[in-house]
């Protein structure tokens, strides 16, 4: 079955909010990661970001059958601070 998926990086101190706002909008099965970013980029506001090179972000993983994302990507976007979210989405195949 053909899926679409939705990546869903953020901000570590972001993911309250963002399980809050999905499931306001129905959504109760998705997977959550610990990860961090990489790099030397102006997002490192703290001392020790700065001096590990990373910061702590988490990503949400949905599979959105026959469903438009459009909606779903606006509303992130508008409860996630500009610059605190990157969303990816990709076909994807379930076996």
């Amino acid at each position: 079955m053909r899926t679409t998926v939705l990546d869903c990086y953020f901000e570590g101190e972001s993911k309250d909010l963002l399980v809050d706002f999905l499931l306001s909008k129905g959504y109760n099965d998705f997977y959550f990661f610990d990860c961090s970013r990489y790099g030397a980029g102006s997002f490192l506001v703290s001392l020790k970001e700065q001096v590990t090179a990373r910061a702590k972000w988490g990503l949400f993983r949905l599979f959105l059958a026959e469903e438009d994302p459009t909606a779903l990507v606006e509303g992130i976007k508008k409860v996630i601070p500009q610059g605190a979210v990157k969303i990816f989405l990709h076909e994807a195949d379930e076996r």
